[in-house]
């Protein structure tokens, strides 16, 4: 008898489970088909600061583009380089900005420079390669990033299967909800300064469209204790990586490498030497056409944002004395 009440109550059980557990399973197992068979748009995860920037840079690496002169490297290279300010000191050349994150890797800038050659054949005449001095020495890059990165461009949704509940999120179907249907028709607010200036990720999607790939930080630098350690150095583990730069640059175009400045208060005194130690060292490693070594190690602190980023007024100066430089090398 007591048997029989057991099997009863799990039955009961299943049922109640089965009614909301029912739909939630077949709509994914309709986001899923959706997918497979293609009647969803392509994926674009776009919910965030970062996945906009990742995913507008990307997209801008394989389309079709007038730029004779690239810009590859991490957000210093996307913040610093303004392209308006560069192509007005730099007439009869046209820029394209595809930096990104310092999540990324060398390699993933280089995965960049190849959908570009591959979709503008003949265009390049030479790639400008700029990286911050957090970035020289090491940061680590970080696998969704990457992930996101490879799977945008092999039009296939990113599925975080190390965590359970990336794995459930995937399973029922979240990301493909997110990444190819919400994110397109629903921009989400960016967070503080940012949303103060841009709003929504579609407005700074919007805007790096509209700056050939310059976003703005909006922030203003403020030295305070605990900020973090000027002692640069070059990381070995960077070697490979920019050898595969090297090997992504097409025969007959310049590759160009320089180093983003840091605000001045930030500095010590030894830095402008190590500037050039470490510029030295990497040009080596990227068998570089030239390094632009004039460019400042550091500018005043109102120019900047963050220690990473120029704000707005050090933007175009920046870019000023960048076409300066580049002048020299481009004729």
């Amino acid at each position: 008898m007591q048997s029989h009440e057991y099997d009863f109550k799990a039955a009961e059980l299943a049922r109640l489970l089965a009614l909301p557990l029912g739909p939630v399973l077949v709509f994914a197992g309709l986001l899923h088909l959706g997918a497979f068979t293609r009647l969803w748009p392509a994926p674009r995860p776009t919910g965030n600061t970062d996945q906009t920037v990742l995913i507008h840079q990307a997209e801008a690496s394989r389309a079709r583009h007038d730029a004779d002169l690239v810009f590859i490297g991490d957000s210093s290279c996307l913040m610093d380089v303004s392209v308006d300010g560069l192509e007005a000191a730099l007439p009869g050349h046209r820029a394209l900005n595809l930096g990104t994150l310092s999540y990324l890797d060398l390699q993933a800038y280089a995965a960049m420079l190849d959908h570009y050659v591959a979709a503008n054949p003949n265009r390049l005449r030479a790639v400008v390669v700029l990286l911050h001095p957090e970035m020289l020495r090491g940061i680590k890059a970080v696998p969704q990033h990457l992930a996101t990165l490879e799977a945008f461009y092999a039009g296939a949704d990113v599925f975080d299967t190390s965590t359970v509940r990336g794995w459930l999120s995937g399973l029922l179907g979240l990301e493909i909800l997110n990444g190819r249907l919400l994110n397109r028709i629903l921009p989400s607010p960016l967070p503080r300064h940012y949303g103060q200036f841009y709003g929504f990720t579609a407005d700074l999607d919007q805007y790096l469209t509209q700056h050939r790939g310059h976003a703005a930080d909006p922030n203003q630098f403020t030295r305070q204790a605990g900020q973090g350690s000027a002692e640069y150095r070059l990381a070995p583990r960077l070697e490979a990586g920019s050898r595969v730069i090297r090997a992504a640059v097409p025969p007959g175009v310049k590759l160009l490498i320089g180093v983003t400045p840091v605000p001045e208060s930030f500095t010590p005194p030894e830095y402008a030497a190590r500037h050039r130690q470490m510029l030295a060292q990497w040009s080596h490693w990227m068998q570089a056409d030239a390094t632009l070594s004039d460019l400042p190690p550091a500018l005043p602190d109102a120019e900047c944002a963050s220690i990473t980023h120029l704000n707005e007024t050090g933007a175009r100066r920046y870019s000023e004395i960048l076409a300066r430089s580049l002048e020299h090398h481009l004729r």
